[in-house]
């Protein structure tokens, strides 16, 4: 009976360690995920950033980026999407990420702006940065623009006629600055 019970305790252990490691490696397969991962920055939304390819892409966010529909030829401008940044678009251009975005609240900016917020506060957090333009589809909506130093990646967002933040969007000049997206 004693020896049994050394030879189940024995069993147990190995069962133990051998869960333990592959939970282990599991881990250090994925990638790691930060509060970064729902903060939009001038190069769109970590980890699968403008200028990457769609394998790149893929492989930073550890799942495949799905189309929305099919494009009508792979290099064709198309939207794809993760299932782990519910409610996030990045558009794909040539095989690359030209840009993210999205309307919904639960991401951020760097600086902590937010889908509902407003103008006031796009100024307060961005100040001498923060580009104001006319906002085509709004009386008194804006467009608000945050350049890279380089000026080749910005931060795009957009309020509506109540001032308040309806859009962001990172990623490379000039299609980030395209209102419509992808043809």
């Amino acid at each position: 009976m004693v020896l049994m019970r050394g030879v189940v305790r024995g069993v147990v252990r190995g069962v133990v360690a051998g869960v333990a490691a592959g939970m282990v490696a599991l881990a250090a397969a994925a990638p790691a995920r930060t509060a970064d991962d729902k903060r939009f920055t001038v190069q769109g939304l970590s980890p699968a950033l403008a200028g990457q390819t769609l394998e790149q892409a893929q492989k930073s966010l550890g799942q495949p980026l799905l189309a929305d529909k099919p494009p009508a030829t792979p290099e064709a401008c198309h939207y794809r999407s993760a299932a782990s940044q519910p409610g996030v678009r990045f558009a794909v251009l040539q095989g690359r990420i030209i840009r993210s975005e999205t309307r919904d609240a639960r991401y951020t900016t760097a600086s902590g702006l937010r889908v509902g917020d407003t103008l006031a506060r796009a100024q307060q957090l961005y100040g001498a940065r923060l580009v104001l333009g006319a906002h085509p589809y709004f009386d008194q909506g804006k467009s608000l623009v945050v350049y890279a130093g380089d000026k080749k990646h910005a931060l795009v967002m957009e309020t509506n006629d109540q001032g308040r933040i309806i859009t962001l969007r990172g990623g490379r000049v000039p299609e980030v600055l395209s209102l419509e997206g992808c043809p």
